[in-house]
């Protein structure tokens, strides 16, 4: 399956939904990055009614919340938390799954109540000063409460032999926050299709 398989796939996410407020922190266990539950609090905690069992198609995956439990969603057991900084304006989780890709939740600072092309135009500007190439731009899709546009970027990293690199990435957006999700993966996605859809599809945002 080619790189262009995920904005194209995605599309098929379920729309949008309404969505109680986050919990409080009294209210959940938390979890480590191997996935064990535990009662200490660390970048997660953790919602039961999102886990499933294994399937031929996906390991089992727990519910977790991130950023404070502004965001939960659905992940395999078996990603492990690369880095995570909940800094006012500069909260990210980042994860590496063992099917090589990363998936990362990043909150962007845009006002809630900018436009829609307000808010793309400014992200695809950071994006090709960057030096990346946007490949696919502005696809519709949605999480489970929000909407979202997706891209699909190719960066090129300078290097003995030079390196490219392939990233899908996502504003999505609710009434409160704009999130950017990035997936980094090889050309061919097919290996890595039903856990990010899951993920995706399962994404609930406050």
């Amino acid at each position: 399956m080619s790189v262009a398989a995920i904005p194209v796939l995605a599309l098929a996410i379920a729309g949008c939904g309404g969505a109680p407020t986050a919990p409080n922190s009294d209210d959940v266990f938390y979890l480590h990055g191997n996935g064990l539950v535990d009662k200490n609090k660390t970048f997660e905690s953790y919602f039961p009614k999102f886990d499933h069992d294994e399937t031929d198609r996906l390991p089992r995956v727990v519910g977790v919340g991130v950023l404070d439990g502004d965001v939960r969603f659905a992940r395999p057991t078996d990603w492990n938390i690369r880095s995570a900084d909940y800094t006012a304006e500069k909260r990210y989780i980042s994860y590496q799954s063992p099917r090589q890709f990363t998936f990362t939740i990043f909150e962007r600072v845009d006002p809630s109540e900018d436009p829609w092309p307000v808010v793309e135009k400014r992200y695809e500007k950071e994006t090709k000063e960057q030096g990346s190439d946007i490949l696919a731009a502005r696809l519709p899709m949605a999480t489970a409460n929000a909407q979202g546009r997706q891209y699909l970027i190719h960066t090129s990293v300078r290097a003995k032999p030079n390196l490219e690199g392939y990233a899908t990435e996502i504003l999505v957006r609710s009434n409160e926050r704009v999130l950017l999700v990035q997936i980094l993966h090889r050309q061919d996605t097919e290996s890595i299709m039903d856990e990010v859809t899951a993920a995706l599809d399962s994404m609930v945002v406050y």
